[in-house]
């Protein structure tokens, strides 16, 4: 079931017209850096000043159902995410406190095998029985 189905469809509308909205105000709004100067005889370097330079430089050279596409594509990965942390069990400390317990408990299990299987391969280095004292 696609996470689209799950949300009303007004509410899918507006969350699209709000995440185009929202890129080209950033793209308008968003201070250029100065281009970067090459030392003489080397081309200019093309490179974006940081993750938000290069989606804004990408954003500007979409077209309109490029944006539209992207934004889905977005929204669609945010309204999974949505719907996942809503299936969450309410009593997840709960879950999580209770988990911790078990695996205290198999730890020490453990703990336990391992030192007594230690104290067997003691016995077995020893010769198994404590050797008795001949009767003279």
């Amino acid at each position: 079931m696609k996470p689209q189905d799950l949300f009303p469809k007004r509410v899918v509308s507006y969350i699209q017209d709000i995440g185009v909205r929202a890129l080209d105000h950033l793209a308008s709004h968003l201070d250029t850096p100065p281009p970067a100067v090459a030392p003489e005889g080397e081309a200019t370097p093309n490179v974006s000043a940081n993750a938000t330079q290069t989606l804004v430089d990408q954003w500007k050279a979409m077209s309109e159902a490029d944006k539209a596409q992207f934004v889905g594509k977005v929204s669609g990965s945010v309204m999974e995410v949505i719907v996942a942390s809503a299936t969450l069990p309410s009593g997840l400390k709960k879950t999580v406190k209770e988990a911790k317990k078990v695996i205290r408990k198999r730890v020490k299990k453990v703990r336990k095998a391992a030192a007594k299987k230690k104290s067997q391969v003691a016995k077995k280095k020893d010769g198994g029985a404590k050797k008795r004292k001949k009767k003279a």
